[in-house]
C-alpha cells in the first residue's frame, strides 16, 4: 500500500470515527459543549472542530475512551460503517 493509499484511508478511519461520535452524542441528547465538559475539555470550541473535522482536526484514543465511557457504548461504535 503506498503513502498516498495510507493518508486516504487514515482520512477515511477519521471521517468515520468523527461521523459516529455525532450520531452517538446527539442520541444520548447530549450538546457538544456538554459532552467537552464531561471528558475534560475546558471547552466546546475542539470538540465542535474534530466533530466536524474543521481544519483536520480529531479525537484521539483518550478522547475517544473517554467519550465511550460518559454515553455509555463500546469504543468500537466509533469505527462501525468503516
Amino acid at each position: 500500500m503506498s503513502n498516498d493509499d495510507l493518508e486516504v484511508f487514515s482520512e477515511e478511519v477519521l471521517n468515520t470515527v468523527s461521523a459516529n461520535v455525532q450520531k452517538y452524542r446527539k442520541l444520548k441528547q447530549f450538546t457538544q459543549m456538554q459532552l467537552a465538559l464531561e471528558i475534560g475539555m475546558n471547552g466546546g470550541a475542539y470538540f465542535g472542530r474534530a466533530e466536524i473535522r474543521k481544519n483536520n482536526h480529531h479525537f484521539n484514543i483518550k478522547h475517544l475512551a473517554k467519550i465511550s465511557k460518559v454515553l455509555e457504548i463500546d469504543i468500537s461504535e466509533f469505527f462501525k460503517n468503516f
